[in-house]
């Protein structure tokens, strides 16, 4: 019978839509949710004189959903980069890490991958998946997840012939477990964006977080495409949000900035294992302007009042103190041992 106790997952980057690529042992992955699912539009024929429909003909093809996950240092930077748009060669970090810059691109135009599913039974293949964004989440005590949202154009049901097969998948060693990003190793940092470069005075203690990023892509249904979509594009402007919710209600700082104006900076650093003597494992989530967009105080009977906040994040008008370089709303570091860039 079939469980996630047998699935095997793996996402490769390709070079052609529409035509998978096998996927090898360093794409393999840990997963901790799947709801990828292909539609085909049914269309009878309705021509008058009949009494009843007695043909039908198949029509378009809508496929993608969700992937879960929870986030890594090492293992899920490919997806977080064909999200992002740019990650170039890393940097070394003392003799065994390397620093991945990952950087929001205009665009995401010929990224994207082959996901391969072993399901205990047959393997679903997705030729052809873009990641139309990300939600990642935490709260205290507990790991960070991730869910990245694809959009795929159809799905093949492998067992023994296809890119990648019931033999090929299982045939991949699942990667090591640990190495998860966990919300006790977080820092969080806030101040306006007009003031200096953040420091230990800016630090913020939320119990809860939930950054939000869609890149609101569209693919169309052309002539010879079998009736599945083109490369999905870029049709309209991404969607980046952030929610922040404080147990306690101790301050009026976001209350007051709300609808005054005032922009603000963040940081959020995840600093994980440690690689060698002076390098860790680490994840940082820039962002260097958001407007307050709402901020509540409300009472439920005697509990304690909460204080969650959301923020909206855009491009900076200029370089905001302590984020040289950063003309994005939205970049992340990741620092682990992969030596290769995340991007072909």
């Amino acid at each position: 019978m079939s469980s996630g106790k047998e699935i095997r997952a793996a996402f490769a980057q390709a070079e052609t839509w529409g035509t998978p690529v096998a996927c090898a042992p360093g794409d393999a992955m840990l997963i901790t949710s799947e709801s990828i699912t292909q539609s085909i539009e049914h269309l009878p024929d309705d021509s008058a004189g009949q009494s009843f429909h007695a043909a039908s003909d198949q029509g378009l093809v809508t496929c993608g959903g969700d992937l879960g996950a929870y986030l890594r240092y090492q293992g899920l930077g490919v997806l977080l980069a064909m999200a992002m748009g740019q990650a170039g060669e890393p940097t070394p970090q003392g003799s065994a890490g390397q620093l991945h810059q990952l950087r929001l691109g205009g665009d995401t135009d010929g990224l994207f991958g082959t996901l391969a599913l072993y399901k205990g039974f047959s393997v679903h293949e997705f030729a052809s998946a873009k990641v139309d964004g990300f939600t990642i989440s935490g709260a205290a005590g507990q790991p960070v997840s991730v869910t990245f949202h694809l959009i795929c154009d159809g799905m093949s049901i492998n067992t023994a012939s296809g890119a990648n097969t019931n033999a090929s998948l299982t045939g991949l060693s699942a990667p090591a477990p640990g190495n998860r990003v966990l919300f006790k190793q977080a820092g969080f940092w806030i101040n306006d964006a007009s003031d200096g470069a953040l420091d230990a005075g800016d630090a913020v203690h939320p119990g809860r977080f939930s950054l939000s990023f869609r890149r609101k892509l569209a693919g169309d249904h052309l002539a010879g495409g079998a009736d599945k979509i083109a490369e999905p594009v870029c049709a309209a402007f991404p969607e980046l949000s952030l929610s922040l919710e404080f147990p306690t209600y101790t301050s009026d700082t976001y209350l007051s900035d709300l609808g005054s104006g005032v922009s603000k900076k963040m940081r959020i650093d995840f600093s994980g294992p440690e690689i060698e003597s002076g390098v860790d494992h680490g994840l940082s989530l820039i962002m260097p302007h958001l407007v307050i967009t709402n901020a509540e105080s409300a009472v439920d009977r005697a509990g304690k009042i909460a204080h969650p906040v959301s923020l909206n994040l855009l491009a900076p008008p200029a370089e905001a103190a302590g984020m040289s370089g950063i003309n994005e709303p939205l970049a992340l570091d990741l620092t682990n041992t992969r030596t290769s860039a995340l991007l072909v």
